[in-house]
């Protein structure tokens, strides 16, 4: 089928046009013309049953369900017409309403509602339509609902300013009548509301099947208001013109029920995927202009609008105004949760997922700030570089999550021995950095001993209690030469080296050259008890850099050579060049 649809949909337009062509060429007698409009109507009926009917077979479930259903419609349609011919051939009743036919013609809505609901449920929401979490939802409920009635309003106040209005004012010879003129335009009413709904918020598995599906059911219906209207009004006959959409709708509906499934065409294209998506989110103010043009026109012309019409239209202003406003309240929460989203990157792209503390990036940044700074002020700031001693027996003994809160408390503590204008990052395993924005070269002394002042407190991780040190470099930024935030971070590791070093030495074990000892837990290693001390480190330094290495005992937390804000004492060796 896929390979024919192309020529078949050829012939069923070619169909159409000509019989619309001869119809309104005039070159046909009266009677003639009535032969030829009933014979295509019956025509298009009958292909567009057999169509839907001969395809259900084909397929199953949603499938097959609501074109079994739109088959019946168009068959109670098509029956309907033959009765409306045999009276308009056989009876010589130009416009046979109300009759037996009003009851096949009335058929067709009564079966293609529950068709399209059926339909329905084969698509998709339209993106940028549904809500992602549960406090959107009511607000996405909010905006439908609105654009439900938007739509079903516009509709309704166009089908009023055509058709129905004119039914209801101008009655009907019996009553009979009037309710059978009266249902036509309510039901094409529902009908076209739901097809414009469906198109709106529901994006088809076939757009194509969408399009020729409700543009069947609106051409049925732009001539069923036609024909309300005129038995309405007392016709005496119908122009076979004007009968167009009855010889349209049936084939529209007929094509619609043969499109091959695989005949949607792949998007490929982004902007094409977003022009549909646009095309969706607009088509429900389409009837709203339309009605609103209509409703214009009449007023200029001085046609004049009734009572209805303008509470119409002000009601519709109304609930266009109150769309607006759950737009920009959405728009605006919308804007809340990017923002907040992008804040949250920021963060994570610079602070470390297990402490929460800075990262290397964040740190290299500030230090740079830092170094620019006292370029230009000679303010002065120094840098601590820290190492845990005992960690690794930690984690290696109870495991990675032991590890892991381990380094969150040690975090923790390390905030509170600073300022809010220092930074604390964590540059990886068990490695910390301590920026100190000082006046006071000093201050960065007393901010590493706090540092192993809290080290040397226990931990107590999952139930355990764990006591571990730490081994700290110092260094300061010099003040008349440049120098880099990497070269910076190198001199504070070499110091903080040199106190591991150290240690090594006084407990009697020298690491070979250029290699790092392997971690220690706290206490091990020959320090004076009770005290901390300060020693140089044994690298160069760049010329106005003061380095100092610092390395915490094994003194007790109660202890009372070691305060709790210690002032770290120099061993009155300092390095300049």
């Amino acid at each position: 089928m896929t390979r024919y649809f192309p020529l078949v949909s050829a012939l069923v337009c070619c169909y159409v046009v000509a019989v619309i062509a001869v119809l309104g060429s005039g070159v046909l007698t009266e009677e003639s013309a009535l032969i030829v409009d009933d014979a295509a109507q019956l025509v298009s009926g009958s292909g567009a049953t057999i169509a839907c009917w001969w395809r259900a077979r084909h397929n199953h479930g949603g499938q097959r369900h609501w074109r079994v259903l739109l088959g019946l419609g168009t068959a109670g349609w098509t029956a309907g017409m033959a009765v409306w011919a045999w009276f308009r051939t056989f009876a010589d009743t130009p416009l046979p309403s109300p009759s037996l036919a009003d009851v096949g013609f009335l058929t067709l809505p009564v079966f293609a509602l529950p068709a399209l609901l059926v339909f329905a449920e084969d698509g998709r929401p339209v993106r940028g339509i549904t809500a992602r979490s549960a406090r959107a939802a009511a607000r996405t409920r909010a905006v439908l609902v609105l654009d439900g009635l938007i739509v079903t309003g516009s509709l309704f106040l166009l089908t009023w300013a055509t058709a129905l209005g004119a039914v209801v004012s101008s009655g009907a010879p019996t009553a009979l009548g009037f309710v059978v003129a009266v249902a036509y335009p309510v039901t094409d009413l529902v009908l076209v509301v739901i097809v414009v709904l469906l198109a709106s918020f529901r994006r088809a598995r076939n757009s194509l099947r969408l399009l020729l599906l409700g543009s069947g059911l609106i051409a049925l219906s732009v001539s069923d208001s036609i024909f309300a209207y005129l038995v309405s009004s007392g016709a005496a006959s119908m122009n076979p013109l004007f009968d167009a959409g009855f010889v349209a709708g049936p084939a529209l509906i007929a094509l619609a029920a043969i499109v091959p499934d695989d005949h949607e065409a792949a998007s490929g294209h982004e902007w094409r995927e977003r022009t549909v998506d646009w095309a969706h989110l607009m088509l429900p103010y389409l009837p709203l202009m339309v009605a609103a043009s209509y409703t214009t026109v009449k007023t200029v012309l001085g046609a004049g609008t009734d009572d209805l019409e303008v509470v119409g239209v002000f009601l519709l202003f109304v609930l266009v105004v109150l769309r607006q406003l759950v737009t920009l309240i959405d728009n605006a929460k919308l804007l809340e949760k990017v923002r907040n989203t992008q804040e949250d990157l920021a963060h994570q792209a610079s602070h470390d997922p297990l402490t929460g503390l800075a990262n290397r990036t964040l740190l290299y940044e500030r230090l740079h700030d830092s170094i620019t700074r006292n370029s230009r002020t000679h303010y002065p700031f120094g840098l601590l570089y820290l190492d845990l001693d005992g960690f690794k027996a930690v984690n290696d003994t109870f495991g990675h999550s032991a590890g892991d809160a381990l380094l969150r408390a040690v975090a923790d503590r390390l905030r509170e021995c600073v300022r809010t204008a220092d930074t604390v990052a964590r540059l990886g395993g068990d490695e910390f950095a301590v920026l100190v924005a000082t006046e006071r070269r000093q201050e960065s002394e007393l901010v590493g001993g706090r540092v192993l002042a809290a080290l040397q407190r226990p931990f107590t991780v999952e139930g355990r209690s764990h006591t571990i040190g730490g081994s700290l470099g110092i260094v300061h930024c010099p003040v008349d030469e440049e120098i880099s935030a990497q070269t910076l971070l190198h001199h504070a590791d070499a110091a903080m080296y040199a106190t591991k070093q150290r240690r090594k030495q006084r407990g009697g074990e020298t690491p070979p050259q250029g290699t790092a000892p392997d971690d220690e837990p706290a206490g091990a290693g020959a320090v004076e008890e009770g005290a901390i001390r300060a020693a140089p480190s044994v690298h160069d330094e760049p010329p106005d850099t003061e380095a100092h290495s610092v390395h915490d005992g094994t003194t007790a937390p109660d202890d009372p050579a070691v305060p709790d804000n210690p002032n770290v004492p120099d061993d009155g060796i300092s390095l300049h060049n």
